[in-house]
């Protein structure tokens, strides 16, 4: 069976991220949360908190401006700059946070999220060894054999000859 090659350059870009703002400093939050507001109103999406440029936080929203809004108030978790990603269906967007916080693993994210299947390449894997350590057992006793018969025809030579 022949694999086929999958190319990306037939899917465009921005399928799924309507448009981000980046790097924003905390306390600009304030002087632009009204054009914010207007501009996000009731966009879903993802939203990541930095400090120092480290990723301490991602979070999903399905109201953008307010989650942003409530953080920028919050004083347990240290951060000082944010970026937001407006995502264009809400249906993908618990799956791509949970592909963020497992890949980023920040230290403000306690729950990774659950992934359906999220065993089923390790247990493919598992079984493609089991596969192969099997047909390695059964070349091992078909080649210990071979020797047997190999060391047993060459005794029988040497002793052929030494009469």
């Amino acid at each position: 069976m022949k694999s086929r090659k999958i190319s990306t350059s037939k899917f465009k870009r921005g399928s799924l991220i309507k448009y981000p703002l980046e790097n924003i400093k905390r306390e600009s939050f304030g002087i632009i949360k009204k054009e914010l507001k207007e501009t996000l109103r009731k966009n879903p999406g993802v939203y990541a908190l930095y400090n120092r440029d480290k990723l301490v936080y991602v979070g999903l929203a399905t109201q953008l401006y307010g989650r942003v809004h409530g953080w920028s108030k919050h004083k347990k978790l240290k951060w000082d700059k944010f970026s937001i990603f407006v995502i264009k269906n809400i249906k993908y967007l618990r799956d791509l946070e949970t592909a963020v916080v497992r890949i980023a693993r920040p230290k403000g994210n306690e729950i990774k999220g659950r992934v359906p299947y999220q065993k089923y390449l390790e247990r493919i894997l598992r079984d493609k060894v089991k596969e192969k350590r099997k047909k390695y057992r059964i070349n091992l006793r078909t080649k210990d054999k071979e020797i047997k018969s190999l060391k047993r025809d060459m005794a029988l030579i040497e002793e052929a000859i030494h009469k």
